[in-house]
């Protein structure tokens, strides 16, 4: 693979990683507002938790073509 693709893997998952540790839990630890009735928090890990498992799977399907693999 590239050095561009490894380059935007690895840039995504520390930006997913740095938002749900020290520096993104800061800026979204409060428990008003809510949203989808869950504290805001709780929605930011599911919210990043939900970016991640799409970055991923968009790198995946540019690594292996969309193909099935056997």
């Amino acid at each position: 693979m590239t050095k561009t693709y490894h380059l935007m893997t690895g840039l995504h998952f520390a930006l997913c990683t740095l938002a749900m540790i020290w520096p993104g839990a800061l800026i979204a630890n409060r428990i008003e507002p809510t949203v989808l009735g869950l504290p805001f928090l709780f929605f930011w890990y599911a919210l990043w938790m939900l970016v991640l498992f799409a970055g991923m799977w968009v790198a995946f399907v540019i690594r292996h073509g969309g193909g099935r693999h056997e």
